[in-house]
């Protein structure tokens, strides 16, 4: 057995020329404080500014928006811990910290790796669940259903599992965090790299399946087509990050300099948790625009476009469910108030070959119109043809 190494030396040795300093090295604390504000202050008003809007505007709330709060909390533990870090570490260089120092610096490390991959897990978990929604009808499995069904799988599974693999990644545990112990391990910056390539991979097929589904299977009009798209491009944004964190981890794996390489890729993951609830929160936002163009803040600046909840002008459409319980068939029509947090913005009777009857509460009015209350559309069902192929989506256009 060797012995203890000396706590108070350096924990790398510096380059030729350069002497470690321990009392006032050089850092970037005032870039590595100033990124995580930003990002403390933009994650916490998408997730909360999204909730609101469909707690209070759209009135729904779906599956995806109970995970969005415990991704939230996951990321500002996340980002808590990033700051008790830069308090002794400030992006610094591992020269000018002591071996106490860096195994402090490893078990934060570690923690906050553990809490950046639950809080990336359940946004794209969300992200999923709210394409699904969107964009698969509830009738017929498709293709596409599938598709996202096995995305969701394997990121539970994957994430599940690398979590696993940083906690217990040692033995003993403190190997982890304290390097002189005897044991062994795996190579975290090894399981750091993997992360970043599935990450960034299924950050890409996210995207490509939100663009396929926009461009080849949901027949609206192009300039609706064209709006769809930009929405749901927001998805290369997190791609951009994914492809820094992946750079980032593959100079880390390759530089003496721990804490620097890891501290700047640090910093790219910080954006990409941000950027994820950027794109979760961007769908709504048409939705709180429109609400502010019916019930303006300041009526001055907005046309008035009906009463505040009665009448003719201001009639909101309802819809219902294809096959839910207590659901009244052929005429009748039912308000779709209960809805479950799986509920979806169309449906196809398989039986029937044709869109589920949806109303406005004027009796006369064409009984297939619904509101899309998400992103804010008023939309009308066309006509649609009984022979679907695997993967065809309901004919959404333009009322009027």
């Amino acid at each position: 057995m060797s012995p203890p190494p000396n706590l108070d030396n350096p924990a790398a040795l510096p380059p030729p020329g350069v002497v470690a300093n321990f009392t006032n090295p050089p850092n970037e604390a005032v870039l590595g404080y100033s990124i995580i504000i930003i990002c403390i202050v933009i994650v916490t008003f998408f997730a909360w500014f999204r909730f609101a809007i469909k707690l209070f505007i759209v009135r729904t709330l779906h599956f995806e928006d109970y995970l969005i709060p415990f991704a939230w909390l996951a990321a500002m533990g996340h980002y808590a811990v990033s700051l008790v870090v830069f308090d002794f570490a400030p992006v610094i260089h591992t020269w000018d910290i002591t071996l106490r120092t860096l195994s402090t610096w490893l078990f934060y490390f570690r923690l906050t790796a553990v809490l950046y991959n639950f809080s990336i897990l359940l946004i794209k978990l969300s992200i999923l669940i709210q394409v699904q929604r969107v964009f698969v009808p509830r009738g017929p499995q498709t293709k596409t259903f599938y598709l996202i069904c096995s995305l969701i799988v394997t990121n539970l599974l994957f994430y599940v599992a690398l979590i696993f693999a940083i906690i217990f990644n040692c033995s003993p545990m403190e190997k982890g965090w304290k390097p002189w112990v005897e044991g062994t391990c795996l190579s975290i910056t090894g399981i750091a790299i993997a992360q970043a390539i599935f990450n960034l991979i299924s950050d890409l097929l996210i995207l490509f399946i939100t663009q396929k589904v926009i461009w080849e299977i949901v027949r609206v009009k192009r300039s609706e087509r064209i709006g769809l798209s930009v929405v749901f491009c927001a998805g290369i944004i997190p791609c951009g990050f994914s492809a820094m964190c992946l750079y980032y981890n593959y100079r880390e794996k390759h530089s003496a300099d721990l804490t620097y390489a890891a501290a700047l890729m640090s910093m790219a993951c910080y954006g990409e948790i941000a950027s994820g609830m950027f794109v979760l929160f961007l769908p709504v936002l048409p939705r709180f625009f429109k609400h502010l163009k019916m019930k303006p803040l300041f009526p001055s600046l907005f046309r008035s476009r009906g009463t505040s909840g009665s009448g003719k002008g201001s009639e909101e459409l309802d819809f219902v469910d294809v096959g839910v319980a207590g659901g009244e068939a052929g005429g009748g029509v039912r308000r779709g108030h209960g809805r479950s947090v799986w509920h979806i913005s169309y449906s196809y009777d398989q039986n029937q070959g044709r869109t589920e009857r949806v109303v406005t509460r004027d009796p006369t009015a064409l009984a297939k119109e619904f509101e899309f209350k998400e992103f804010g559309g008023e939309m009308v069902m066309e006509s649609v043809s009984s022979v679907y192929s695997q993967d065809e989506v309901l004919v959404p256009a333009r009322r009027g």
